[in-house]
């Protein structure tokens, strides 16, 4: 497909990869701990936790709606895919990593790799071109809520 460009967001979790995982499908209460995401499943009444590949999402980012479809929905990822073909494929993976730093904790990942023509113009700055703001927030709400329903923080 030509020029790929991934970029991260990382954040140091003081809970369980299990209970990370558990608050960032728990797709209803986004609300209460964060502003950047609105992910719904597109099969009303859908669990979130039941989604599987090929299953479809409504995802709304800060006024950008899209709809992506699942590619992954496992223990330590979760993966769309959502494209405007030709122009660009991105594909966003939420990692629930044990953590090296801090015993019992998770290390939670956002990459998303982007394809496309829209990715060309991107290629000369694909190592300066950092995650946007609302990744890093979406990171820090996870990371408070995660600790503070374990009692971590």
């Amino acid at each position: 497909m030509g020029v790929a460009i991934t970029q991260t967001a990382s954040i140091e979790i003081q809970a369980s990869p299990e209970t990370v995982r558990s608050i960032f499908l728990d797709f209803a209460r986004y609300d209460q701990w964060q502003d950047v995401f609105d992910i719904q499943p597109a099969t009303t009444g859908q669990s979130p936790v039941d989604l599987k590949k090929g299953d479809n999402l409504r995802v709304n980012m800060q006024g950008f709606t899209f709809r992506p479809h699942v590619e992954a929905n496992a223990p330590d990822v979760f993966t769309w895919v959502g494209s405007i073909p030709p122009l660009l494929w991105g594909t966003h993976h939420f990692l629930f990593t044990p953590s090296t730093e801090t015993p019992g904790g998770t290390t939670f990942v956002q990459r998303e790799d982007f394809e496309g023509l829209l990715a060309v113009p991107f290629w000369p700055w694909r190592h300066s071109f950092k995650p946007s703001e609302p990744w890093a927030r979406f990171n820090a709400g996870l990371k408070r809520e995660a600790e503070r329903v374990s009692g971590r923080g």
